[in-house]
């Protein structure tokens, strides 16, 4: 729906902004989730919340949570939309480890060259400094898996040697 009104980059946004606001207070989604609570306070808890939302989507998502009594439910829906907001725009998610930190430059050239492997419009790296690959690169995003470090390579010179 929100794709159809031309509102899918706005609604994706507002989406991350309130799981942001979730993540950082704890509290919040306990509180609506307790059946305990009287529904007229957590429709207060919430006023600002959908008030502040664009999306009349958006809005009604966060009715109903809290009418269900289903906020908890919340961020599996948030990655979910992520997954298929990614899915089409082309974005694709990977995580990169190498034996030192990237610079800019080799992040972006990296970026470059892996979108163009996975027929991708943009690639967001997650990236970690393993010493013990020795050097050179792994890149692993869902599907695909670029093993170009030193480790693996003497691992399987080694492999080789012994058959």
């Amino acid at each position: 729906m929100l794709k159809a009104d031309g509102q899918l980059d706005s609604g994706y946004a507002e989406l991350k902004q309130i799981e942001q606001i979730f993540n950082d207070n704890a509290n919040l989604s306990q509180v609506l989730a307790d059946v305990s609570f009287p529904e007229s306070k957590k429709q207060e808890l919430i006023k600002p919340l959908i008030d502040n939302a664009d999306s009349k989507y958006i809005k009604n998502l966060l009715k109903v949570l809290v009418g269900a009594g289903r906020v908890d439910a919340l961020q599996a829906i948030v990655e979910h939309f992520e997954a298929l907001y990614d899915e089409e725009n082309k974005i694709v998610h990977a995580n990169v480890i190498s034996a030192v930190p990237l610079t800019d430059d080799q992040k972006n050239n990296l970026s470059q060259t892996f979108a163009k492997r996975v027929n991708a419009d943009r690639v967001i790296f997650n990236c970690k400094v393993d010493q013990s690959i020795i050097g050179g690169l792994v890149v692993k995003s869902s599907n695909v898996i670029f093993d170009g470090s030193v480790k693996t390579k003497i691992s399987n010179i080694k492999k080789l040697l012994l058959n």
